[in-house]
């Protein structure tokens, strides 16, 4: 996934710089038609992206925990990897949701709810099919490096601060298992930035 990603990246870039089809197509070992076909998703990507930021930019503008998005939209918002967009698209639909705040959202990710065993937090995410725990840190990353507004900022943080300090992550339903809390590397400097912040939020 990250190879084919860095791949596009350099497509796009010599396609920004006017080499022809040809030329990349040969750089590469591609027919011409398989990359029209990276073509196709590059530009789809970008309007992605450009739909991203349009959204996240009316959150900050809002930065209100509490007001209502239709779900299309914070779906959008957060260009999550695609099993987990289509398990929570589901889980939406399952339920007749049509509208969501970021603060439920939120909770479907890191939830507020305390495990009645010490060091385990409670994500909701991880009880919905296909999601699992590549998943489950794929949403945690999104979330983490969008900027939605100061208020909204800050109760991401703090549950954050909670996650850093989890030993296990469980969903939330009956049978749910447990999971060690592996962080991927990338979450250290998140630690870092959040040091200390979980005694000098109020709850």
């Amino acid at each position: 996934m990250k190879r084919c990603e860095a791949r596009d990246t350099r497509i796009r870039q010599l396609r920004e710089a006017s080499a022809s089809q040809k030329e990349i197509a040969t750089a590469y070992g591609m027919s011409v038609e398989a990359l029209r076909l990276v073509f196709r998703k590059i530009e789809s990507d970008e309007v992605a992206i450009r739909k991203s930021r349009e959204i996240l930019q009316e959150f900050r503008r809002a930065d209100d925990l509490d007001k209502k998005w239709k779900v299309a939209d914070v779906l959008d918002a957060f260009l999550m990897m695609t099993t987990t967009r289509t398990a929570l698209r589901r889980c939406f639909e399952w339920s007749e949701t049509e509208a969501t705040s970021l603060r439920e959202f939120m909770e479907l990710v890191i939830s507020e709810k305390r495990h009645a065993k010490p060091g385990y937090l409670v994500a909701p995410l991880l009880d919905m099919r296909c999601v699992g725990v590549k998943g489950f840190w794929s949403a945690v990353e999104r979330l983490t490096e969008s900027d939605l507004g100061e208020r909204c900022n800050q109760e991401w943080r703090k549950r954050i601060v909670r996650l850093s300090q989890a030993s296990r992550i469980v969903g939330d339903g009956r049978r749910a298992w447990s999971k060690p809390c592996e962080a991927p590397t990338w979450f250290s400097g998140v630690e870092a930035d959040n040091a200390g912040i979980g005694t000098t939020v109020s709850r």
